[in-house]
């Protein structure tokens, strides 16, 4: 039998085939919403809800969940949470909707971080957290309050420095020099070991001699600058010019020092002008990423085209360019910003900071960005160059970027996309579209929400939270990287996946639900949701009955083959009959033989057998098959299988029909005149 797809139809006979056997037992290639169910192979599903795939390609119930966390007094939800490890801590660090940063350990109560002073941490609530560990420091950021550092007992913020202010005679003339012709201008900015301030006010005087014909050696031409102290400040710059507006860097001093004579011998860099930015609070951004010993960041909502980039060794986690840090705007002004970072390679496989962007209608575009060291007097920078992927797409959710095994995952308007290499074709990468089968459903997903979409790659499957209703995610569809197939939908959401590994080593996949002061885990040992049931459904394609419209068949039994059975499964046989309708022809639940057996359960007779309850077990066979008879004449059949109770559970191992082809003529109902 010669179809659009290979449905496993065994047809025997003399001079026309008068058996049919239709047997499906393989379930790998998952979900395919692209085409209607007649036209789906028999290893493609039309609808997998609530179910995973499992073993060789089949289905079996997917992963219940519970709560992890206890509940926090007043915490309604969570912006965010990860886990933070360093030597034998490991801990849960969680970012509540009140804005205080919590810790938990092994699921157990929840405890507030402070500061080393014992204040909150104060993030203004309501403000997606993204985390990043660099050594023993995990890093904070939510794109509206200052950096946040934790080191496993307190917290500290990027506090940022005030701009130094002059003392009360700023500028003075030594006993060598009087008023004169030559005007000089001066700054002054503080540093700290994140950044450096914008520049003080300016303040001028006049000289009658050129800075350069200073003689040092008299010991009274100098211009005396003064200052006063900035608290916190590690180092202090001195800036000077001959316009008002034009100043560059000429000294750093400590911070012991706020005041400077400057007798003319220090060169001028004229490469290094006063900063237009305050640094030392540390960028406001979102997502972090650790590429090549650097820190990188983007989402400034001040500056959305610009990534930041840290110094490295010693200086990672400092953006000032005196630490080696910096940052660069990609196509400033045009339509694509920078919503994440992953550390990727170029197509020659070099490591390689990657900027994953957005654009208005939802494409995006990837950058990649790279890093030369240049020495200006006797100063040395850091020099970024960027450079973007040619026909790459990009996302506008920064939870969506996840990177699993060689490839980038991310979502977008239009689809999942994988950033990877080309096959066969060294140097060159290429981003290609994961949700082609499930193109339909994806259109579904609510527009305004696709922002919202988060994602996490665990046990070679990628999975994604996303928004069919509503303002917040409440379905997970995943990728199988494994099978390359798609598994669609669970009917629960998350708004951030995460893991966190307990003191036992046992590793848990949590998730953060809208509205909730609780995590979730997903687990194969939970059933239900929280203690509540939720269906179960597969449909099969539609499987005509012989290569020719016009075949009828009349389906005598239909088998079922279930592994480990336990509670009630429904079993259902549809097909379209000789009259053109589409209707069930056969429906059954399936009741799994168990037993309950426990010692102490009562006396029996003058014997007691145990003073203890006892345990109730139930017990399930690895192989149970049923049929139905059905008895219909069809000239396409589709099997369904579902459950509806906290107790069913079942792989789905196999399904088979058998009956005998019938001949005859096409129906009436078909002929148009």
């Amino acid at each position: 039998m010669v179809l659009n797809m290979p449905i496993p139809i065994r047809n025997t006979g003399a001079t026309r085939p008068q058996k049919v056997e239709i047997k499906l037992d393989s379930f790998k290639r998952g979900v395919n919403k692209l085409v209607e169910a007649t036209r789906l192979k028999a290893d493609e599903a039309v609808e997998a809800t609530n179910l995973m795939l499992d073993q060789d390609g089949v289905y079996t119930v997917r992963w219940g969940t519970d709560y992890y966390t206890p509940e926090i007094t007043g915490v309604t939800g969570f912006d965010g949470f990860a886990e933070y490890s360093s030597g034998s801590t490991r801990q849960l660090i969680l970012v509540a909707d009140d804005g205080k940063i919590y810790k938990s350990v092994d699921g157990g109560t929840a405890s507030e971080v402070v500061t080393a002073g014992s204040a909150s941490a104060g993030l203004t609530a309501g403000n997606t957290a993204f985390f990043k560990q660099i050594g023993s420091y995990l890093y904070i950021t939510n794109g509206v309050d200052h950096l946040v550092r934790y080191d496993g007992t307190n917290i500290s913020t990027y506090t940022e420095l005030n701009a130094p202010g002059w003392a009360a005679t700023p500028l003075a003339r030594g006993g060598g020099l009087s008023s004169g012709a030559f005007t000089y201008y001066y700054q002054v900015t503080a540093l700290n070991e994140v950044g450096e301030t914008v520049g003080s006010t300016e303040e001028s005087l006049a000289v009658d001699k050129e800075r350069g014909s200073w003689d040092p050696t008299q010991g009274d031409e100098y211009i005396t600058v003064d200052w006063a102290a900035v608290s916190g400040a590690t180092q202090y710059q001195i800036y000077i010019g001959t316009e008002s507006g034009y100043l560059n860097k000429v000294k750093t001093v400590m911070a012991s020092a706020t005041a400077w004579n400057d007798t003319g011998e220090d060169a001028v860099n004229t490469y290094i002008e006063v900063p237009d930015d305050n640094t030392t609070g540390a960028p406001q951004f979102t997502h972090m990423e650790i590429s090549n010993n650097r820190l990188w960041s983007t989402g400034d909502p001040d500056f959305p085209y610009r990534v930041y980039f840290s110094g490295t060794g010693q200086y990672i986690g400092t953006f000032s360019d005196w630490y080696g840090g910096g940052w660069i705007d990609l196509e400033k002004g045009g339509r694509e910003r920078p919503i994440a970072m992953v550390h990727y390679i170029t197509g020659g496989g070099n490591g390689i900071a990657t900027a994953i962007c957005s654009t208005p209608e939802g494409k995006g575009s990837v950058w990649q960005i790279s890093i030369v060291t240049a020495t200006v007097e006797d100063e040395t920078f850091s020099v970024p160059s960027a450079t973007k992927i040619v026909g790459s797409v990009g996302s506008s959710a920064p939870l969506s970027v996840v990177q699993a095994g060689n490839d980038v995952f991310f979502a977008n308007k239009r689809g999942i996309f994988a950033l990877g290499t080309e096959k066969n074709y060294y140097g060159i990468l290429r981003t290609n579209e994961l949700t082609s089968k499930i193109r339909p459903y994806w259109e579904g997903i609510e527009p305004d929400a696709i922002d919202n979409v988060c994602a996490y790659d665990y046990q070679a499957k990628v999975f994604f939270s996303i928004t069919t209703s509503g303002t917040t995610n409440n379905r997970i569809i995943y990728y199988d990287r494994e099978r390359i197939a798609w598994v669609v939908d669970w009917s629960i959401g998350v708004k951030q996946f995460g893991e966190y590994t307990d003191s036992t080593g046992t590793t848990h996949l949590l998730g953060s639900e809208a509205g909730s002061g609780k995590l979730i885990e997903f687990s194969e040992h939970f059933k239900g949701d929280k203690g509540s049931a939720f269906n179960t459904s597969y449909i099969s394609p539609k499987i005509p009955m012989g290569k020719k419209w016009d075949d009828f068949a009349r389906i005598k039994k239909a088998y079922i083959r279930l592994g480990n059975p336990v509670g009630s499964i429904n079993f259902e046989i549809v097909g379209t009959t000789k009259d053109n309708s589409y209707s069930g022809l056969v429906s059954e639940t399936i009741t799994s033989l168990f037993s309950l057996t426990g010692m102490g359960w009562d006396q029996m007779g003058t014997v007691m057998m145990g003073d203890t309850l006892g345990e109730p077990t139930a017990f399930s066979q690895d192989s149970d098959v049923r049929y139905v008879k059905v008895n219909q004449k069809v000239r396409d059949l589709q099997f369904r299988v579902s459950s509806n109770s906290v107790e069913s559970d079942y792989t789905l191992l196999g399904l088979m029909a058998e009956g005998n082809i019938i001949k005859g003529a096409p129906p009436n109902s078909w002929k148009l005149s």
